[in-house]
């Protein structure tokens, strides 16, 4: 006997069959009847569990952008600050900018709408962002208090400075679609972000050295 999935399994189905959908789609024409197909249950199905699409899809990018913090937090990140602090870099730039770039771009489509449930995606994803700058914070401070990183450095003014590099990336690739060598950008905002905390002297340069380069 084929035991039925339980809600959870469900609503996970659900939520990847979406993805692929938004993906080939995009935000606009993607219908909550292609969902239902893609995932093998009645339309009526995603009702029990989402109020419409666009609150599909805010659960759907919170989800993602939750179970990326969550991996990052169980990692077992080195004892040095520093370079605990270039594999979050390289984590967080190979997780937005290669795994997740399609999200970047379908939530670019979703935000130019006048879509209702775009506060409540703001609050959520604002509680994932603050979680993930008090960890980047604590890991900051930690090396100031070891004496790796410069005392004088705002953890909370780096971690801006850390996400605008990579959101502002993400919308350069999305809307001119340019092709980046994210190998060489991850190296470059590490040295840019780690040597400029670094108690070891001043940036004297990043690396922009790329495939081609090499």
């Amino acid at each position: 006997m084929v035991r039925r999935p339980g809600k959870l399994e469900r609503r996970r189905r659900i939520l990847l069959a979406a993805r692929e959908v938004f993906a080939r789609c995009g935000y606009a024409a993607t219908r909550m009847s292609d969902i239902a197909t893609a995932a093998g249950v009645g339309k009526g199905t995603l009702y029990e569990y989402f109020q419409g699409k666009e609150d599909l899809f805010c659960t759907l990018v919170v989800a993602v952008a939750r179970e990326s913090l969550e991996s990052l937090t169980i990692q077992r990140l080195p004892d040095d600050p520093t370079q605990a602090l270039r594999d979050v870099i390289a984590y967080v730039v190979d997780v937005a900018l290669r795994e997740n770039l399609d999200l970047y771009r379908l939530f670019f489509d979703f935000w130019g709408g006048a879509a209702p449930h775009r506060q409540q995606a703001q609050e959520l994803l604002r509680d994932v962002e603050g979680r993930f700058a008090e960890f980047v914070c604590d890991l900051v401070r930690r090396g100031q208090r070891e004496g790796a990183f410069r005392p004088e450095i705002d953890a909370r003014q780096l971690v801006h400075v850390f996400t605008a590099a990579v959101d502002g990336l993400s919308l350069r690739m999305v809307i001119l679609g340019e092709e980046v060598d994210l190998r060489a950008y991850t190296a470059c905002l590490q040295d840019l972000l780690v040597l400029s905390l670094s108690t070891g002297g001043p940036l004297q340069g990043a690396s922009v050295t790329t495939e081609n380069d090499k």
